[in-house]
């Protein structure tokens, strides 16, 4: 391998209709060469995540599949540690366990997210349960009979610095949701950095995964645009959610994002329909706000053109990406990772 480079690699989130498609889905993306596999905690829109993740087990043998991710509103903290535990007996691959405030899995359910406080509550509870069999959890004494000494890498969902910065207090990795633009990743690891410094953590040890959505690539390279666009509609929902005031939104797109983030229809999350979907990327472009996005989330071109923003993304230290089915399905992701493959192949020669 070339000094100084580390191999790209991808987690593949699956937001599937089915089991069944879950599976078909899991399974074609761990033989073509995904590093983890995880699946949503969406109940209103996908099958149930713990019972579609032991159906996985038994498919997905080589990489960690776990839930991306859960939050401390619709599971209670014993339910969550029992399920990653039992997962654990019968994952071959690894188990991993992804947790965030929450989002359509919350919202969909008429709840609100959890603030950051309850989610740092939340990680230490599940944490002691899995380790110790026991925790407290709001003023009451919690147990996991028969469970302890599970040992499970958590994940949490940063959208902001101070979710970023709690991540990196506490996690062993993150799924991070700010971008990915120059200026963005200099912060993003700044903070990280920081708030591992603060909890006496080596930065290098926690796992960063940057969220792509998705990564499109079409011999179009207009194409490949237009597939992918809508999504910084979405992603700039989480922007639009709590405000702007840790999301490193220059000023002047401030309200253009908070406007595209408030027509997201998180009803429809990861299955938007074409003409929503165009609807959403020429209201970026009326609100002023299309190219600071794309330079901000999108990777997506002809293959040329993402091998080399790829390449650039590694050489400000990004190279784990988070994508899903939202943009061309499995076949999407097949061909992402083939691509990443034979990046880090030529790497070595």
């Amino acid at each position: 391998m070339k000094a100084n480079s580390h191999p790209v690699e991808i987690e593949v989130n699956i937001g599937a209709g089915s089991v069944a498609e879950a599976v078909a889905a899991a399974t074609r993306a761990e033989s073509h060469g995904a590093a983890q596999i995880g699946v949503w905690d969406s109940p209103a829109g996908v099958p149930d995540c713990w019972t579609t993740l032991g159906v996985l087990s038994q498919w997905v043998s080589t990489v960690p599949v776990g839930v991306a991710v859960t939050n401390p509103v619709t599971r209670h903290p014993v339910v969550t540690a029992r399920a990653v535990a039992s997962l654990s007996e019968v994952a071959q691959g690894g188990v991993f366990l992804g947790m965030g405030t929450g989002d359509s899995g919350v919202y969909n359910l008429a709840q609100r997210a959890a603030t950051l406080r309850d989610l740092r509550e939340y990680v230490t509870c599940v944490r002691d349960l899995l380790r110790d069999g026991r925790a407290r959890w709001h003023g009451a004494d919690l147990l996991l009979k028969r469970e302890s000494g599970v040992r499970v890498p958590v994940y949490l969902a940063a959208h902001g610095l101070r979710s970023l910065e709690l991540a990196a207090q506490t996690a062993d990795g993150i799924f991070i949701g700010l971008g990915y633009s120059e200026d963005v990743v200099r912060e993003v690891l700044s903070v990280v950095r920081r708030g591992a410094a603060q909890a006496n953590r080596d930065p290098d040890a926690i796992d960063l995964v940057w969220n792509a959505g998705a990564i499109s690539i079409n011999s179009d390279p207009d194409r490949a645009v237009t597939d992918a666009g809508w999504l910084v509609a979405s992603l700039s929902h989480h922007f639009a959610r709590f405000g702007m005031s840790s999301k490193l939104v220059p000023t002047e797109f401030q309200e253009g994002v908070r406007k595209l983030g408030e027509l997201y229809d998180l009803s429809q999350h990861g299955h938007q329909s074409t003409a929503r979907r165009q609807e959403y990327i020429e209201a970026a472009m009326d609100l002023g706000v299309w190219d600071y996005l794309s330079d901000r989330f999108l990777i997506a071109g002809s293959e040329t053109d993402v091998r080399a923003r790829i390449e650039t993304l590694r050489s400000r230290g990004v190279r784990k990406f988070e994508i899903g089915l939202s943009v061309g399905g499995p076949d999407g992701v097949a061909s992402v990772l083939d691509l990443v493959r034979r990046i880090n192949d030529s790497d070595g020669s």
